[in-house]
């Protein structure tokens, strides 16, 4: 075969991964997508695939790819499963994807509800083949998948578009719901502390009238940047819309939280940002809510109290932090 021939083979392999990643996120569903979505799942097996991946179509999180490169990977709803998943009908270890001499199987691990394997309930460990689908919990499908590098990469494009905001490329507020979920319920679980902070740029629209909308989306991308550097790995951070940035620490008691609420206070007072040839100066409000002694029903509950907070360092005069 030419190498022509595999360039054209492999492209095409990569758009019609594209395509189908287009049609999961917007729910396009017609003849068309139904017939490419047929090709892809009936691989050449001389097209070079190297890659075994699971991708979720349903569930936390839908267009995630994860990689198969470990001996086996547990999927479940604790925090230290390879894939961790919130959904209610989930255990703690639900089902595990195993790498055999012969290729990949699907096991369930004693599960309360169940592991399904296109549809029919797991007894015993089941080959897996490329396309094939595993259902678990309430609302989680995944698809197992046989990608080359061009299919991957298209793949988690595909993905950080969906979670990603396209000015900051923090993460969005979909990705922000959706991993709060998780983080709470692992606080509430394990009855540990997890604490919110919600952080607001004072006069915002000060800026945008003086300077202008482009001046705006510098002090966005700027602030972003910095808050990147002062948060921990393992912390959660994201744009919630406008001006407004969250950020969600677990493991740190209330007063380690108020310190560092404090800290990105004092450090973005401290920011000068460049536009054009000055230097733009700005500062935030923070509001802060912890759980620790202190639980909250549900997460929408602890991100109202930081709000809560957030507004009343607003009406105690900005550049400052309050506590719930």
């Amino acid at each position: 075969m030419h190498r022509g021939d595999n360039n054209t083979r492999t492209h095409e392999r990569s758009r019609i991964a594209f395509t189908n990643l287009l049609t999961i996120c917007l729910g396009i569903q017609d003849e068309t997508t139904q017939i490419i979505q047929v090709q892809q799942e009936r691989p050449d097996p001389s097209s070079g695939a190297v890659q075994a991946t699971l991708t979720i179509l349903t569930g936390t999180n839908p267009g995630a790819v994860y990689k198969l490169e470990a001996p086996s990977l547990v999927i479940g709803r604790s925090a230290d499963a390879g894939i961790p998943l919130n959904d209610r009908g989930l255990s703690r270890r639900h089902a595990q994807v195993m790498r055999l001499p012969d290729g990949f199987y699907v096991e369930d691990l004693g599960s309360t509800n169940g592991t399904f394997f296109n549809g029919e309930r797991l007894t015993s460990p089941r080959k897996l083949e490329n396309g094939c689908r595993i259902q678990i919990g309430e609302t989680t499908v995944l698809r197992f998948s046989l990608q080359d590098e061009l299919e991957q990469e298209a793949a988690q494009q595909m993905y950080e578009m969906t979670v990603r905001d396209p000015l900051t490329r923090l993460h969005n507020r979909r990705y922000l719901d959706e991993r709060l979920q998780t983080e709470f319920a692992f606080a509430a679980r394990h009855r540990t502390s997890l604490s919110v902070l919600v952080i607001d740029v004072d006069h915002f629209k000060r800026v945008n009238d003086t300077v202008g909308h482009q001046a705006g989306d510098a002090v966005l991308r700027g602030l972003a940047a910095a808050l990147q550097r002062m948060v921990r790995t393992e912390d959660l951070l994201a744009r919630y819309g406008g001006e407004e940035f969250v950020v969600a620490a677990r493991g740190i008691d209330e007063r380690s939280a108020g310190i560092f609420a404090e800290r990105i206070r004092r450090n973005v007072e401290q920011l000068e940002i460049p536009w054009a040839d000055s230097r733009l100066k700005i500062t935030v409000s923070v509001g802060l809510a912890h759980m620790g002694e202190r639980r909250y029903p549900a997460p929408d509950a602890l991100v109202a109290a930081a709000d809560g907070a957030l507004y009343q360092a607003k009406k105690g005069g900005r550049n400052r932090v309050e506590k719930a």
